[in-house]
């Protein structure tokens, strides 16, 4: 019987201390005034927020990070482009989101002039979502915005140091 009462109290005691470490992942998380930040995502999705209204989400392997292209109206670079998907490098810096993707978007039909781009530069201050063919043109129009060099980041890590924390440099109310 004192066997007993011992393994019962061990379990209590385990699964207590397990919730305990559990819950207290989410209570070292910041929190921020404006929801929009301190979004992660849901059980079947990761999320990281950019500069609102931007973010970028992960859904499966077959497209990894995506990111819905919100301007309206769209530049006309952008035009033919909904979803950037299979981000490999993001930098955000100055208010301007920077996206590297090796990804061939399949509706576009260079027949008839459509480009294909794998840089993007992203302005949320003034709705403007421009694509490059080229680094070289990438790095001319962000240099002109006052961006030197992007500070590329991989989003796997970033969106790991954003569950934990809850911060990344660009959201507003970070510490």
């Amino acid at each position: 019987m004192c066997a007993l009462r011992q393994l019962r109290f061990f379990y209590i005691t385990f699964f207590g201390i397990t919730i305990l470490l559990f819950s207290s992942c989410t209570f070292l998380r910041q929190t921020h005034k404006d929801s929009f930040y301190s979004d992660v995502g849901g059980l079947d999705s990761l999320r990281i927020p950019l500069i609102k209204p931007y973010y970028m989400i992960y859904l499966d392997e077959e497209f990894s990070w995506q990111m819905p292209l919100l301007a309206n109206p769209p530049t006309e670079s952008t035009y033919y482009y909904f979803n950037l998907h299979n981000i490999k490098k993001l930098s955000v810096k100055n208010g301007v989101i920077m996206v590297y993707t090796p990804y061939v978007e399949h509706n576009i039909d260079i027949s008839i002039g459509q480009k294909i781009f794998h840089w993007f530069v992203i302005l949320p201050a003034s709705n403007t979502e421009e694509g490059f063919e080229n680094e070289a043109d990438f790095l001319e129009y962000i240099q002109q915005l006052g961006v030197q060099q992007p500070n590329w980041i991989d989003p796997n890590e970033t969106s790991k140091g954003f569950v934990q924390t809850g911060c990344l440099d660009w959201i507003p109310d970070c510490e």
